[in-house]
């Protein structure tokens, strides 16, 4: 019998990550763009990921809303955002990809939503709207940015807590909309299932857990043994486990390295590793899980990173080409992420929500001069 305990920090590298099986029509757009959305997952945790800090992060919530923003960008400025989230390179298939991986992902315990925030005066093109909506199920809410940019927040923040069961508040911090913010393209996911094979409360009890291989807390730890898709990766020197969930079509994936400070080694590891592939090589296996009940939330500030990863141009007021959205000069001013994640004896419930915020071209107020 296998034994895989989570006992070590940092544990909480996670991806809300989404898929499920395609059906044979038109099957090749959406594995192309299944693809390029696993690369892209992949890169930017590597970018995220800092030594003995956790990280949660929801590429596919980045992903759906950035591929919306990449449908109103011309030349360099698409050309660098198509490369960063490896799409197709036709947008007929980047188009026609996303709209069968949001239909794909739609789901009694998995939901999504997207909603495009834009200033009442601010005039939007009509082809962008209907692809917006045709392709990405996302309508137009106009609201106030100019006169009332801190009620058109709220606002925002509302339909993202209303969307995400509650569970992701205040995504939008005081101060990110300003009066010359002009839209704001967001997306929102909640995920809510029981385990296949629920835990025992009873045998849940305090145990040692690892933050770094000098220092432990005391955690509570779950317990259950049962048949699962289990293997041992000696490439990885680590342990893959699958947790299924009640509907079966969605699992927790759990990769314990062999050492309590091996997680790093891992990570960079993944880079080169097809998970997909590797998840179906697992056995069904005895094994005894004994994994921590733990609650995480994190607010990522992306613009930095994404620029990092090769998207420059869409946040370069001088540069950003976002013509087949509106022919006032766009760029994109902030993009944020705030994730949760709750495991317990019962189940699993996920949210994540992220906001591309997109302002006019303005003077910069540092540069302004000042007089006494």
């Amino acid at each position: 019998m296998a034994s895989l305990t989570l006992g070590a920090l940092p544990l909480f590298g996670i991806l809300l990550t989404f898929t499920m099986p395609a059906t044979t029509y038109d099957m090749k757009e959406l594995e192309t763009l299944t693809e390029g959305s696993n690369k892209f997952a992949v890169e930017i945790y590597q970018a995220l990921k800092k030594p003995q800090e956790n990280l949660i992060v929801s590429p596919i919530s980045i992903q759906l809303v950035l591929a919306l923003a990449y449908a109103g960008a011309k030349e360099n400025t698409a050309t660098e955002m198509a490369k960063t989230l490896h799409l197709p390179e036709k947008l007929d298939d980047v188009l026609k990809g996303h709209k069968m991986l949001i239909e794909q992902l739609q789901h009694p315990t998995l939901k999504l939503a997207s909603q495009i925030f834009a200033e009442k005066t601010f005039n939007i093109k009509k082809e962008y709207q209907d692809v917006a909506s045709k392709y990405f199920l996302s309508e137009v809410g106009l609201v106030n940015f100019i006169s009332d940019p801190e009620g058109s927040r709220n606002e925002i923040n509302q339909w993202v807590e209303e969307k995400t069961n509650k569970k992701i508040k205040d995504l939008l911090a005081e101060g990110t909309i300003t009066p010359l913010t002009r839209l704001v393209l967001t997306n929102a996911i909640h995920f809510k299932a029981n385990w296949a094979k629920p835990f025992d409360a009873e045998l849940t009890s305090d145990e040692d857990f690892y933050v770094s291989p000098d220092n432990k807390v005391k955690v509570k730890m779950m317990s259950k043994t049962g048949q699962f898709p289990y293997k041992y990766n000696p490439e990885l020197k680590a342990k893959i486990l699958e947790l299924p969930y009640e509907d079966k079509e969605f699992k927790m994936v759990i990769i314990l390295p062999d050492l309590i400070d091996g997680l790093a080694d891992v990570e960079n590891k993944l880079s080169t590793l097809n998970l997909t592939e590797e998840l179906l090589t697992l056995r069904e296996s005895t094994v005894r899980v004994r994994l921590p009940k733990f609650k995480v939330e994190q607010t990522l500030d992306l613009k930095n990173t994404l620029i990092q990863l090769g998207i420059k141009d869409f946040f370069d007021q001088g540069k950003a080409n976002l013509r087949e959205i509106s022919e006032e000069h766009l760029y994109g001013s902030k993009v944020v992420q705030k994730a949760f994640i709750e495991v317990d004896e019962k189940g699993t419930e996920a949210a994540a929500a992220t906001a591309v915020v997109q302002s006019l071209e303005g003077c910069d107020q540092s540069r302004l001069p000042r007089s006494l």
